[in-house]
């Protein structure tokens, strides 16, 4: 994309220090974020853009950090705590009335920034706890789901491909209603179906599963590129989708592998169109691919898909999984990809 006077927006922001995060938010809400409403950018699609600027060395997440940190601190010069403490308070805490204890607590007991760490740390996996105690699961409230291991209650331990139950859990608490059916039509260990059977704040959800290969009694049989998904037009309420390995493309040539991942999404998306009713949602968990050539973002061309069609995105989530290859700092490889992404749509009427 190219725009001239955002360009040079991103050259000044760019002229910035690194270490001036307050700074950097500042001319982010006060300069670029009126920049963008007025031509009808989304923060998603703006940070984009400007990450895009050849040298241009912040990072989207680092961006959208400084934008918070202004707009929760525009008065942070007046401010009785080092510039620090209001960053960690303005990235970690979401709730106003918790900074405010927080930042009053550290005047009051001459905390180190590492103590109030320590105590934003500690009160999060109090709080934590006790939503698990009362949903059943690890509910989260933020748009990054990171699990160290899976729940042991879901799917299948040792299975190939299997998906950690806790972001289901999310998935299923956060995108569908009481009495939805659920359709997952690559069901694989049946993780889903466990979710859904051991935890009683879902007892009111029905579920469907279907895989290639059945793991247990409750998975039908079905190959989706063969008969579609044996679901009733306009039934389902949410589907859930969990690509396999097959949609990822060993090849290093990434123009055939998107090829492919195209040619095979399109089929699960038209039979996902298919069985949702109206409102209904559909969230997909997929992953980019990085090659000596380039990226295939595949994230990016499902939500295309989607939104070119009657959706519109109701949930972008950031699932980090951490990579065992081993990196050879004296040979230049491409970056490995440590994200993947959970990406929800609703089907919108006619």
């Amino acid at each position: 994309m190219k725009n001239d006077a955002l360009q040079k927006l991103a050259e000044k922001l760019n002229s910035l220090s690194v270490d001036s995060f307050w700074d950097v938010g500042r001319f982010i809400v006060e300069k670029i974020l009126p920049y963008a409403k007025s031509n009808k950018l989304s923060e998603e699609e703006l940070y984009k853009v400007l990450s895009s600027y050849p040298g241009f060395k912040f990072q989207p997440s680092l961006l959208r950090q400084c934008q918070a940190y202004f707009t929760y601190y525009p008065d942070m010069k007046k401010r009785k705590l080092p510039e620090s403490f209001y960053f960690e308070l303005a990235t970690k805490v979401g709730d106003d009335d918790k900074r405010r204890e927080y930042e009053k607590a550290a005047i009051q007991n001459k905390w180190t920034i590492a103590e109030l760490r320590k105590k934003i740390r500690e009160d999060t996996l109090t709080e934590r706890e006790s939503e698990r105690t009362k949903f059943g699961f690890d509910l989260r409230n933020t748009n990054v789901w990171s699990f160290e291991v899976a729940d042991p209650r879901f799917g299948k331990p040792g299975y190939k491909g299997r998906i950690a139950g806790q972001i289901v859990a999310n998935a299923i608490y956060h995108y569908s209603n009481a009495g939805a059916l659920i359709v997952d039509p690559f069901a694989g260990s049946g993780t889903l179906g466990d979710v859904i059977d051991k935890i009683p704040y879902f007892g009111d959800r029905r579920y469907r599963l279907y895989d290639s290969e059945p793991s247990d009694e409750r998975i039908k049989q079905n190959n989706i590129f063969l008969t579609g998904i044996p679901a009733e037009t306009n039934s389902a309420d949410f589907v859930f989708l969990d690509l396999p390995a097959e949609f990822y493309s060993g090849t290093e040539d990434l123009t055939v592998a998107l090829s492919n991942f195209k040619m095979k999404f399109k089929t699960v998306y038209r039979e996902a169109n298919r069985i949702l009713k109206v409102r209904g949602r559909v969230s997909v968990v997929v992953t980019p691919q990085v090659g000596e050539t380039g990226v295939a973002d595949y994230p990016y061309e499902v939500q295309r898909l989607f939104l070119e069609s009657n959706y519109k995105s109701v949930g972008k989530v950031y699932l980090p999984e951490r990579s065992s290859r081993r990196f050879n700092y004296f040979e230049r490889k491409p970056l490995v990809p440590e994200m993947t992404e959970l990406l929800t749509f609703e089907k919108l009427g006619e």
